[in-house]
Parts: structure tokens; sequence; C-alpha cells
């Protein structure tokens, strides 16, 4: 029977992501203002990452950089008044430059090499242990966050429902007679589509691949809930996390336009950080019996939010001049949205109040609003492609293990109640050959088209430095 996954029950991935959100501004900016501070958002699937550990660092670390804002903020203010003034000529003016360069420094030695992330480290690191949240508010949302990671429903925003789960490679699709018999004289056993959902669960959990785990999910557009009580019991409220048994069962038999059913496939390796899935789906009419597969990779994390790993206690000579540099850079910068920063760090779940007001509105007289999730914790954090050789190598081997083994079942399934297997036998092969049978259109592939990372003008973009903002 397919079970909620865990992921690989491993920790290094989960303090990586709380490393990261010290490391990144944008990021930790991101996770609170489009997760941790949205109570009417479902909450995307974020695998092997303990979703409300790494949100409650992520609002220490904004915390800490308000404190570094306002001092930066005086400051600003103060060499903004002397320039007005004319009074850019004497020592207490090269003075304040100073400080607003020290400050940065500090903040930033005291960032890479202080407590914080020191305890990150993998001998120290107890998620038990993370920070508290900033307020009641902020403690309940949190709580509300968790119960998602033990559900079966996600209500996704915008075009593709897996986006959560990274990249999504070539899908393949077919479509075959169930009315027609292999057997002269035979006509082909009724059967019921839950059960080719339940043998084709039990035959691809057979396969011995790295912490394989299967679950049943339905994804659902958020924009679609409003009156639907299956999803949505309170308009002011969430998202249901979970879909009992019986309604999954229903949207298999009777499929539906804006929710639905997935057979989810996933296998975990690297420590967690290699997520490759398979989205299965079948839909039977009258005649026929449509598969969908689409499968997926996310991909390990930034190079950059491994950081924490290579970090000494204390930063070496070179690495000590090369901060003095950055920060000698970077200050300007800082010091110049220091007084907006700070004024905006007040309201540590960026203007929830206001937002509120806003969605009230539009849940109440427009009855209008999209409750799925804007974004993925675990997305946000992962690289746009593998960082070995044997990683891609191991996505493959999963994909093509899954495929066959779902292409073998949807033979014995219909051989078991005498379907003619001799159309779906050559479909099978065709996908297990090519990867995908092109029905709708083909990929185009094209070594010059300048985009992507590896592209020159990618390239050449990457060598100019820019000032760390953070």
């Amino acid at each position: 029977m397919p079970t909620v996954p865990s992921w690989g029950r491993g920790t290094d991935l989960t303090r990586y992501m709380c490393a990261a959100v010290f490391l990144d501004r944008d990021y930790a900016d991101s996770l609170i203002k489009e997760v941790a501070a949205e109570p009417h958002l479902g909450v995307a699937p974020a695998p092997g990452c303990d979703v409300p550990v790494v949100l409650r660092y992520a609002y220490e670390a904004n915390a800490r950089r308000h404190a570094r804002d306002l001092l930066l903020a005086v400051e600003c203010l103060a060499l903004i008044g002397m320039l007005l003034t004319g009074n850019v000529a004497n020592a207490f003016f090269l003075l304040l430059l100073f400080l607003a360069w020290l400050t940065v420094l500090v903040f930033t030695l005291s960032t890479t090499y202080g407590e914080r992330l020191q305890r990150l480290r993998p001998d120290r690191f107890d998620p038990g242990k993370a920070p508290a949240p900033p307020n009641d508010d902020a403690a309940r949302r949190l709580r509300e966050i968790k119960g998602y990671a033990d559900g079966n429903v996600t209500a996704y925003s915008g075009f593709s429902p897996f986006a959560a789960y990274g990249t999504e490679l070539d899908s393949w699709s077919l479509l075959f007679d169930v009315t027609r018999s292999g057997v002269d004289a035979v006509t082909p056993a009724e059967f019921d589509v839950a059960d080719l959902y339940a043998h084709v669960a039990s035959r691809v959990g057979s396969l011995s691949l790295p912490c394989l785990e299967i679950e049943e999910r339905v994804f659902v557009e958020g924009s679609a809930v409003r009156f639907d009580e299956r999803f949505l019991p309170d308009p002011l409220g969430r998202p249901v996390a979970d879909l009992g048994s019986d309604r999954v069962s229903a949207l298999k038999r009777v499929p539906e336009d804006a929710a639905r059913p997935y057979l989810s496939v996933h296998s975990t390796g690297w420590g967690g950080e290699l997520v490759t899935s398979v989205f299965l789906r079948f839909v039977r009419s009258d005649s026929t019996l449509f598969v969908e597969a689409v499968p997926t990779v996310l991909c390990p994390l930034r190079d950059r939010y491994r950081a924490i790993d290579s970090l000494m206690p204390s930063p070496s000579p070179r690495e000590f001049l090369t901060a003095l540099g950055q920060a000698a850079f970077s200050t300007p910068f800082v010091l110049l949205a220091a007084p907006f920063r700070a004024v905006t760090g007040f309201s540590p779940d960026f203007r929830i109040k206001r937002r509120l007001r806003r969605q009230h509105r539009q849940i109440a007289q427009l009855k209008m609003f999209d409750y799925g999730a804007r974004q993925g914790v675990r997305r946000l954090a992962s690289a746009d492609e593998h960082r070995r050789h044997f990683q891609r190598t191991d996505s493959g081997m999963v994909l093509k293990a899954v495929e066959r083994r779902v292409l073998d079942a949807l033979v014995e399934f219909a051989e078991a109640h005498d379907i003619d297997p001799g159309d779906l036998k050559r479909r099978q092969e065709l996908i297990i050959n090519n990867g995908i049978i092109a029905t709708a259109g083909a990929s185009v592939e094209s070594s010059s088209v300048a985009s992507g990372d590896r592209s020159r003008i990618s390239a050449i973009l990457g060598k100019i430095p820019r000032p760390n903002t953070d």
C-alpha cells in the first residue's frame, strides 16, 4: 500500500537549508513572504526537508539582518545629512564611512564563522533546538505547515502541478482498447481502475531501488477550490492537507478537470538530495484506458549552501583579506538599502495584516482567490542540474526501471482480464527504446542557442563581480 514518504530520514538536507537562510537573503525573504507568512495558501511538498525548522531559522536570520540594517540606517542618514550640508571634508564623515564598512565586515564574519552557522555542523545540528517563532501567529502558521508533511493533497498555482518536485522531463502517454480480447470468443473482464492503481503500486514497490517510496497524491488547482468543501472547508483558511482514501478512490473512477489523483513513485539518493519521481495516472472510459507518466528530477542543493561543511571556526588570512575586499565593495549598496530595510524589518511577516485585508476582500467580495502554493521550499534551494555524473546516471536508472516495471504491470493486468495486450506491447517497446511517444509534438535540441547556465553569454556575465547586498 502507498504510504507517506519519509525521504530517506536524513537531516543533512534540512541542515544545509537552515544554513542557506543565513547565506542568502533573497532565499530567506522568499520563504517567509510566500510560505511562512501566508495563512491561506497550501504548502508545496519539500522532499527530505523539515519545512517548519527551516522557516524558524529564516525568521532568526532576518531578525539578525534587521538589527544590522538599523545600525546601518542611522549611519546612512547621518552621511546623507552631512552631504546635504556640505560637510564631507571633515574627519567625522570619513569615520562614518569607516563604521559602515566595519558594520558590514563584522556582520559578514560573525555570520560566516560565528555560532549561528557553527551550530549547523553535522555533529551539532539538532532540529529540536530550532529558534522559536517571532510571535504566536507565526507559531500557529508553522504548526499548520507541519501538517502538510503527512498529507496527500497538493494545491498548486501556475502551470505545472509537479513544480515542487524539480525539473519535469519528457512525459509519455498511451491509449489502448480494453474491449478487445486476445482470445477468440472471450469477452474481456470488467475492472475497477482503482484495482489497476493497486496492482501497479504493488509491482513497482517490489523494485530494488534506493529509498523507493510510493504514495497516492491528489493535485488540485488552487484557483478551483473556492467553493469545493472537500478541499477548502473554510474559505478563510487553508486547503486541506489530506483527503480520505474514499474520496481519492472516487477521483480515480470519475476524473475531474481541476483535481487529479496520481500514483507517485519516488526514489531518493545521495543523502536525500537527489529525488527522482514518476507520477502515474490511469483514466478508464467505456472502451479505452489512458495512461499518463510524468517523470521529474529534483537536483541537489546549490553549491553555495554547502559552505557550512567547509567552514573553519575562524577565517584563514586569505579568507579574511577576501572578506575585507568584499565588504568594501558591498558597503555602498548595503548602506543605501539600509533605511528601507530597517523600516520594513519591523514587520517580520512582510506586512501580513495589509496582505490579509486584500486577500479577504478577494475571497469575500470577489469570491475568487488562488489558494495554491506559490513556492516550494526545497525546490527554491535546488540547483538546475546534477552536480555529479553518477547522479545523472542514477536518475536515468531509476526512471528506466520504473518505466519498464509500470509497462510490465500494465501488460500483466491486461492479460489477467483477457484484454488483448498486443497493441500495448508494441507501444511498450517504443517507450522503452525511445523514452517517449510523441503524440502531440516532438522535442527539439539545438546546441547553437545561447541559453542556460553553460551558454557563452552566461559564462561572460558570470565573470562580472556582483556586490553582496545581503
